[in-house]
């Protein structure tokens, strides 16, 4: 449930929350394949009316996945945050709103949204069969061996399924997103918590395949292929997620940590009339290895490290001004040393190209210079 950079391609269907209902191709086929799953699950022949039950079953259950991430976006709606798409996938579907400024309660709440939509559709499912409003022996217009009773029942098993699956604590699960707000509200550290996610993940994914193949043993048979072939397939998908998550959350953190000031050099702020002798004078006395160059505005207007005045002969040091080794700085191209991850990111991308460095800055006074290109490469 993370910001998409761009629209997702896909068929639109209409508005929720104002957000785009999308449905991507493949989520179609998805839907033919799992009504076949369906209609022939138990060895049943395959037939016009068994597979009209197995497109039944299997468009119940999209139906069950769409209300999933409509909790998602209604619970980020509630929590005043604007809410952009809700997609269907081929595995699945996701939600995509503004997430700047999340706050734990807000991720962990609008996470568990989903599985408890799910549960509730399950005992919705359930009541009219536990007060008997709809009986084994209610049968459907199909006039076959499924009824409405079985429809219905497989649609409140269907839904505690997807509720305990998406419970699991592990990224890309939504319990793995609460588990994460969990950490991330009791240590302060974002990160923190996506990194525990993370490898809760990579556990539930080995578990799925454990579970997998200790199922067939538990019955008294030896899996077989089909087994084999969906357990593989789930951690296929799950360990991927889960591992990008890990090292997205190593990268974020390590971000976190690079400030403008951990990378600024120390500078001295001078006049422009200044001479080179009096700007080395002031370096040496402040321990500065720049000069930025104050306008008559009193404004950084440029800047030049100290070794560059080497190049000036002593005994013209006295007379000579700033402006023979001064080299021009944009207006505005200043940074608070308090500047982290994220806002010097934003910085790079506003000034890179237009200038090589950035003036450093404590409350309002300039102390120090951070070359753009030590920032990126901090930041990568």
């Amino acid at each position: 449930m993370t910001p998409s950079p761009r629209p997702t391609r896909g068929l639109t269907l209409g508005r929720v929350f104002g957000a785009r209902i999308v449905v991507q191709p493949s989520t179609l086929l998805m839907l033919v394949l799992l009504a076949l799953l369906f209609a022939t699950s138990g060895g049943v022949e395959l037939d016009r009316r068994t597979f009209t039950i197995g497109l039944i079953l299997a468009i119940l259950l999209f139906v069950s996945v769409f209300l999933h991430e409509l909790a998602h976006a209604a619970t980020a709606r509630a929590f005043k945050r604007d809410v952009s798409e809700i997609v269907l996938t081929l595995w699945g579907g996701h939600t995509s709103y503004d997430a700047r400024g999340l706050t734990p309660v807000v991720a962990g709440v609008t996470s568990a949204a989903g599985p408890v939509a799910n549960l509730v559709l399950a005992g919705l499912a359930w009541l009219p069969l536990a007060t008997g409003l709809i009986s084994p022996s209610l049968v459907d217009w199909l006039r076959g061996d499924i009824t409405v009773y079985g429809i219905v029942a497989w649609l409140a098993w269907a839904n505690v399924v997807l509720a305990a699956f998406n419970a699991l604590p592990g990224i890309p699960m939504d319990g793995g997103r609460v588990l994460e707000a969990i950490v991330w509200g009791a240590t302060g550290n974002r990160f923190t918590g996506m990194k525990v996610a993370a490898w809760g993940g990579r556990v539930v994914a080995v578990g799925v395949l454990v579970v997998g193949l200790a199922i067939p043993y538990l019955q008294g048979r030896t899996p077989d292929l089909f087994d084999i072939g969906w357990s593989l397939l789930v951690v296929a998908i799950l360990w991927p997620a889960a591992s990008q998550a890990l090292r997205v959350a190593q990268a974020l953190d390590k971000r976190s940590t690079v400030t403008a000031g951990a990378l600024a050099v120390p500078a001295v702020a001078l006049a422009f009339h200044v001479s080179v002798a009096d700007a080395r004078a002031a370096a040496a006395r402040d321990g500065a290895v720049e000069v930025v160059v104050l306008g008559v505005d009193g404004a950084a207007a440029g800047h030049f490290p100290v070794a560059l005045t080497d190049a000036v002969e002593e005994a013209d040091r006295p007379t000579t001004g700033l402006q023979s080794v001064t080299m021009p700085l944009p207006r505005g191209a200043a940074i608070d040393v308090e500047a982290d991850g994220d806002a010097l990111v934003e910085a790079l991308q506003e000034w890179w190209g237009k200038t090589d460095v950035w003036v450093a800055v404590d409350r309002g006074a300039i102390v120090g210079v951070v070359r753009l290109a030590e920032a990126m490469k901090a930041l990568q």
